[in-house]
């Protein structure tokens, strides 16, 4: 457009204007002014004067851009700043990564500021974004032998940078991992290098410390521990393993690399274990010792595996001492002429190695035997009474009570027979049988008996006490009932009525489901009984005692002998009355009704005798032992020679009567198997304490009744 410049100093009324007054293109241009008539110019001249003046070009600003962007993921293109619209125009391709760019402006009119008025590239850009923090470990990684990467927490996104980690097996901590940001990412330092992190892997657990598995036991060689949980790839083991004493040790268990216990610690573990002590064991040798006149002394050693000490003492110096001889062998020495029992109590300690095995004895009987005899000459007559021998040769007869009143005998203190004291026990009232030893000796028509309060040479245990094979070997006493058994209970009992009317086997079984230790009486304890009789009494007669049998001629209950105040006598106002008695505390031995006698039956070879109450029959099981000669009053006895028999006389000769030899009668017939023992209500001379009797094995009657034995085991 026409342009006209506007002029400063200049006033129309002192000047004229002239020449280029107006232009339309830019460039310089030539004005002159002249004075009007009134004026003229400072330096008195009155010509015209020249004026330039110009019509500049335009001068576009190159832009700039203004208000960065950081990438999005969204397309851009740039703001300018500077940007002259009107005079200029711009070329740009928009732009979603993070990067420079370049733009194209060109001029429609004028200048650039730079003078120049060709097309210009101006750079412009989008720039990275932002990743706030480094990514850390999420979650935790525990060892299994497997390898491993770890995750990241959301700080990491694979879009925004790039993670550079190696994987791994092995427990361990501050593995390196590098993240370095993606083309449009930078931190936010706005540094775009890899910045490095750390990850790891944790210890597996290990829940259970090990413990001993398998026990130990001493056994004088090293012996090395097994435990109960322990892997040698999780743990390493440590410490005392091994050991051969017996005692507590200390093994250590450690976490190997890639374990670790449940508290979290890696550190050792005391793992207590221990090799126990074997147990002790105690050996005496011999385990008895038996102290008499030939033998004060006697020695005996001791052994087993046992490690502590232990010591050694008599529980009763004044039957026996004991002295250490030397090593572990002791002497044991009787005091004086004591008779007695004791023990040598040896008591073990524990030590090192072993337990202290239990306390054992050596039982020691002290045995200056007294020996009672008593023997018969029939070589020319049949006397019934027999002369006194050996230390009863002095005695005086035994004065038994006569009506309930009082006796006395010279065995009253001396054993076995001070020893038969009546008892209450399981069976009822019994009379207790302590163990004797015998011996009979038989020299043509002489016939001696012997017994002894202890071993001796050449003797035997009485036919009760002895081995009967059992099971309980040889007893130091046995029991039988002070009465007859009673009807209904078979037990030992007072005021009540005997058990009759029963066959020998079923008395046999009645009474022995009292229990497994009772039975019924067997020939035995007929000759226990005896035995004992004949030495005291030095007489086969029964009526040195009393006639027995009843005092009326009829039964009467059991107890008819309890108001006696002496161990031995009779009811009846004189021992030639009949009337009931008692010897030694047994009561009818030979009254009110016979007893079945066991262990014993005759057939058509003899006398048959079982020794084993378990092996109780009417009619087997037996060991011959001879023929008697027949039924009557024995004049003679033959002495069996079978081992463990020798007590179990039978009649060889009977020509005796109630008044001469044995004035009992015996009664042998074939067909009549069971034999019974004493006598019955039924007035007679021929019954007495050596009465044997004989029926068959279906017989009963009111006159046969039955008593019990007990067997008691040895107390442990």
């Amino acid at each position: 457009s026409v342009k006209s410049p506007s002029w400063e100093g200049y006033d129309s009324t002192k000047m004229t204007i002239g020449g280029d007054r107006s232009g339309s293109v830019a460039g310089s241009y030539n004005a002159t002014f002249t004075p009007t008539a009134n004026y003229q110019w400072w330096d008195g001249t009155t010509g015209a004067k020249n004026a330039t003046w110009s019509i500049a070009s335009i001068i576009v600003t190159i832009p700039t851009q203004k208000n960065i962007p950081s990438y999005d993921g969204a397309s851009k293109t740039p703001e300018w700043d500077g940007f002259d619209e009107e005079h200029s125009t711009v070329t740009v391709v928009p732009a979603t990564n993070a990067g420079e760019y370049n733009a194209t402006f060109n001029l429609l009119e004028g200048l650039w500021d730079d003078g120049t008025t060709g097309p210009k590239t101006v750079k412009w850009k989008i720039n990275r974004a932002t990743i706030a923090a480094v990514p850390k470990q999420a979650g935790s990684l525990v060892y299994d032998g497997n390898p491993k990467t770890p995750t990241w927490d959301t700080a990491y996104e694979s879009a925004k940078m790039t993670v550079d980690v190696e994987s791994k097996v092995l427990a361990g901590t501050d593995y390196p991992a590098n993240f370095t940001p993606t083309a449009n990412y930078q931190w936010w330092d706005g540094t775009t290098d890899a910045k490095p992190a750390t990850w790891s892997i944790s210890r597996a657990t290990i829940t259970t410390v090990p413990s001993q598995s398998t026990a130990l036991t001493y056994n004088g060689n090293e012996q090395t521990v097994s435990l109960k949980d322990y892997d040698s790839t999780k743990l390493t083991l440590g410490g005392t393993i091994k050991g051969t004493d017996a005692k507590e040790y200390s093994a250590t268990v450690t976490p190997t690399a890639n374990y670790q216990w449940s508290d979290g610690s890696t550190t050792a573990k005391t793992v207590k274990w221990s090799i126990g002590k074997k147990t002790g064991t105690l050996t005496l040798t011999p385990t008895s010792l038996t102290l008499s006149t030939s033998a004060k002394t006697g020695t005996f050693t001791i052994g087993g595996e046992f490690d502590g000490s232990y010591t050694v003492e008599s529980l009763d110096t004044k039957i026996a001492t004991v002295a250490l001889v030397s090593g572990k062998t002791y002497r044991v020495s009787s005091v004086g002429d004591t008779t007695g029992t004791t023990s040598i109590k040896v008591t073990p300690t524990g030590g090192n190695n072993y337990s202290a095995p239990a306390a054992k004895s050596v039982s020691i009987t002290a045995q200056f035997t007294t020996i009672y005899g008593v023997e018969w000459d029939w070589t020319s007559s049949g006397p019934t009474k027999g002369t006194r021998t050996d230390a009863a040769a002095s005695f005086a007869d035994p004065n038994p009570a006569v009506n309930n009143g009082n006796g006395s005998s010279p065995f009253d203190n001396l054993m076995p027979w001070a020893g038969m004291v009546k008892e209450t026990r399981a069976g009822g009232v019994e009379v207790k049988e302590p163990k004797y030893w015998f011996k009979w000796t038989k020299t043509g028509k002489k016939l001696k008996l012997q017994v002894a309060d202890g071993p001796v040479e050449g003797f035997h245990v009485d036919p009760v006490n002895m081995n009967r094979g059992d099971g309980l070997g040889e007893l130091d006493f046995s029991y039988i009932g002070r009465y007859h058994c009673a009807s209904g209970t078979y037990k030992s009992e007072t005021n009540k009525a005997q058990q009759v009317s029963i066959t020998r086997s079923a008395a046999r079984t009645s009474i022995h489901n009292l229990g497994s230790n009772f039975w019924q009486i067997d020939f035995a304890q007929m000759w226990y009984v005896g035995m004992l009789f004949l030495v005291e009494f030095a007489d086969w007669n029964g009526e040195r005692i009393g006639r027995g049998c009843s005092t009326s001629g009829f039964k009467m209950n059991n107890g008819q002998t309890d108001a006696m105040q002496y161990h031995t006598g009779t009811t009846a106002a004189n021992r030639d009355s009949y009337g009931f008695t008692q010897y030694r505390n047994i009561e009818g031995w030979w009254d009110n009704v016979y007893d079945w006698m066991d262990g014993c039956y005759y057939n058509g070879n003899g006398l048959n005798v079982i020794l084993n109450p378990s092996k109780f029959s009417d009619t087997a099981n037996g060991t011959l032992v001879g023929k008697p000669a027949g039924s009557g009053y024995p004049s003679d006895f033959a002495i069996p020679t079978a081992n463990g028999l020798e007590w179990a006389l039978y009649p060889s000769a009977v020509a005796g009567s109630t008044t001469t030899y044995v004035p009992d009668s015996w009664s042998f017939y074939g067909s009549f198997p069971c034999l019974r023992h004493g006598g019955y209500y039924s007035q007679g001379q021929g019954r007495g304490p050596f009465c044997v009797s004989c029926g068959g094995t279906s017989d009963t009657g009111g006159g046969i009744g039955c008593r019990l034995q007990e067997r008691p085991p040895k107390a442990a």
